[in-house]
């Protein structure tokens, strides 16, 4: 096989490998013309044709709130997005943060992403310190799954025609080239909607580089749960989706490069929307993450004529 069929996803440029980690990817920079002072410039991902994926500009969202908060010891604890509008691949991104409160224990920060004068997306972002946040009271559960090193990676699974699994553009052989570089193992066969997901390693980085690589691997592949809910996955691939707005809630510190399973489940639902939600578990069931996501996932294609 060529790299062309082993690199990138099926929005790549012909030609075009990205090879940038996805920590290079979500760097943002401050723009040093902008009026506001706590503005960064951040760019979509190079070498794809697609709008620009929300947990991209979520991800980058933190990593300029990040800038702003002066404590070190505070690590983003929550956050809740709000989608407005559709980008491009093309343009560079900026991020605006509001300082909104500095308490004790807790900061607040507001970030508005704009491209070429339009505002994307809106977020609302917490950080608090590890003191402020406590200690668990809940134990580790045991995970009734197989290890993910036993199941196949998403090329493999198209290979091989194993069940539908809802995922839309799935990476190639090289994950960590695709636009949405998050290693996806399926597990077939469970009531929640259930795969095990990596990102690459982040070696030496700071726990809210790790948390921003998190938040962005959390928004992929959720809305399609409410596909699983209603038992219309086998064409969730095939339908259009937009998200409306993503929370996310940090219970603890998390790896870049290590495994999680994500634990997915609708509690309500429509023909044409509903509401994700997402428990994200550590490799020893510890609960390391909380999603909430409200999107539309419909199947408006043209119905096939039924006469013969």
């Amino acid at each position: 096989m060529t790299e062309w069929e082993t690199d990138g996803d099926d929005t790549s440029e012909p030609g075009v490998i990205n090879r940038d980690t996805l920590v290079e990817r979500l760097a943002v920079v401050r723009h040093a013309s902008a009026r506001a002072a706590d503005t960064y410039v951040g760019h979509p991902v190079r070498g794809f044709v697609q709008r620009t994926f929300g947990g991209h500009l979520v991800a980058q969202s933190i990593l300029a709130a990040t800038e702003t908060v002066e404590y070190s010891d505070r690590v983003v604890n929550s956050l809740h997005c709000s989608f407005l509008r559709i980008g491009t691949h093309e343009r560079p991104l900026e991020y605006t943060v509001s300082r909104i409160r500095d308490g004790r224990s807790f900061s607040v920060r507001e970030t508005a992403v704009r491209q070429d004068g339009r505002e994307l997306a809106r977020l609302s972002i917490t950080f608090c310190t590890t003191a402020a946040h406590g200690t668990p009271s809940s134990s580790s559960v045991p995970l009734d799954v197989p290890a993910p090193d036993t199941l196949e990676p998403l090329h493999r699974r198209r290979a091989l025609g194993l069940p539908a699994d809802g995922i839309k553009l799935p990476a190639r052989e090289h994950w960590w080239t695709a636009s949405r570089p998050v290693d996806i193992r399926y597990v077939d066969g469970t009531d929640d909607r259930t795969f095990w997901f990596r990102t690459a390693p982040a070696e030496g980085a700071p726990q809210n580089v790790h948390r921003a690589m998190l938040a962005f691997a959390s928004d992929r592949s959720l809305l399609p749960v409410i596909s699983h809910a209603r038992g219309d996955l086998e064409t969730a691939h095939l339908m259009r989706t937009a998200s409306v707005d993503h929370a996310l809630w940090f219970h603890a510190d998390v790896t870049a490069g290590e495994w999680f399973l994500y634990v997915q489940d609708s509690p309500f639902h429509t023909a044409r929307s509903g509401l994700a939600r997402g428990s994200i578990l550590a490799r020893d069931g510890e609960l390391v993450a909380t999603v909430m996501q409200q999107g539309l996932i419909v199947d408006d294609r043209p119905a096939r004529n039924s006469r013969s």
